[in-house]
């Protein structure tokens, strides 16, 4: 059986980076905001998703300095993490994005059109 695990997204940063470092090496966590048009009767113009990402060692480390409102481009898998609730002693769970590649492009955002531009405007182009 062959199946796929990977997820693309390009977005903002909702809040400012969580960096750690474990004994082996940097971990940031952050949630990334994606956007999508609304349809045209609805009374939003865009409906937000947000995602939890981590990142770890050399991506960790490329995000160091981002902050709120920061473009980045993530590349990864997603991961179901688990654990035993302390109070309730539930089973609770999270679907995760394991990052694989990790681009900032603030810095561009000025200079040139962002893949989130183009990405925009192949979305809102007719069939």
């Amino acid at each position: 059986m062959t199946s796929i695990n990977f997820v693309a997204l390009l977005g903002a940063i909702k809040d400012d980076v969580r960096h750690n470092t474990t004994a082996k090496s940097q971990v940031a966590n952050f949630t990334l905001v994606t956007q999508r048009k609304a349809h045209p009767n609805a009374k939003v113009d865009y409906f937000s998703t947000y995602h939890n990402v981590v990142a770890w060692g050399p991506l960790a480390e490329a995000v160091q300095h981002c902050k709120q409102g920061d473009q980045v481009q993530v590349e990864g898998n997603l991961e179901t993490e688990s654990w035993d609730d302390k109070k309730t002693g539930d089973k609770r769970y999270k679907t995760v994005i394991k990052a694989r590649n990790l681009t900032v492009l603030t810095e561009e955002i000025n200079t040139t059109k962002t893949r989130a531009e183009e990405v925009q405007e192949e979305l809102d182009a007719p069939f």
